[in-house]
């Protein structure tokens, strides 16, 4: 049996020839892109009771929403971060109990954490008071959040139908929200639909 031996010493390492030692080593100083960590939304506003409605468009696969949170305002903060995904925020106020609206003057999308910050001009004091939001989304085809699902009717006509899957972290595809287990709200909710269709909560 023919033997094999290679030099290993640092002299075989010529510049410019294929070397193995190399290309190995290279490889393992290739770092993986880090996993970010998660990081939980701020405690200092909390969502009490969401009024929604939503309004699908069934031919342009897309919706409209309106938002009226009841919202309790912990900490004073000139801003209000929650979870948002696939949605575009037309407009967003704040009303203190008692006070006067004030009118978030910027959106900050945070695409890969699925957060966006509404920013106000003045700080939010603590106490209650109602967070409104209007928006528009796509009524997409991952099955997730509120999605088109298509059926065909007993005379053969293809249709579709407008559904949601909130679970696990897809509520917040549908309107913006407080989308984590721990922050829990109760919930009004209304849709605007076709005369021939039906709407199931």
């Amino acid at each position: 049996m023919a033997s094999f031996s290679m030099d290993c010493s640092p002299s075989f390492c010529v510049p410019g020839l294929w070397n193995p030692f190399i290309i190995f080593r290279s490889l393992g100083l290739a770092a993986m892109p880090e996993k970010r960590p998660f990081e939980r939304l701020p405690a200092d506003v909390s969502p009490i009771n969401y009024s929604l409605c939503l309004k699908p468009d069934l031919l342009d696969f897309t919706f409209e929403g309106k938002l009226e949170a009841a919202a309790q305002v912990r900490q004073a903060t000139n801003q209000i971060v929650m979870n948002c995904a696939d949605i575009d925020i037309i407009t967003a106020s704040y009303a203190p109990e008692g006070d006067e609206e004030i009118h978030a003057t910027g959106f900050n999308y945070q695409n890969e954490d699925e957060k966006v910050t509404l920013s106000f001009p003045s700080t939010l004091q603590t106490g209650t008071g109602t967070l409104k939001i209007d928006f528009v989304g796509e009524l997409n085809d991952k099955m997730k959040g509120f999605y088109r699902s298509k059926y065909t009717t007993p005379s053969g006509e293809v249709r579709y139908a407008a559904v949601t899957q909130f679970e696990a972290t897809d509520a917040r595809r549908a309107f913006p929200c407080w989308d984590e287990p721990a922050i829990k709200a109760t919930f009004d909710i209304s849709l605007v639909v076709p005369k021939d269709r039906v709407a199931l909560s």
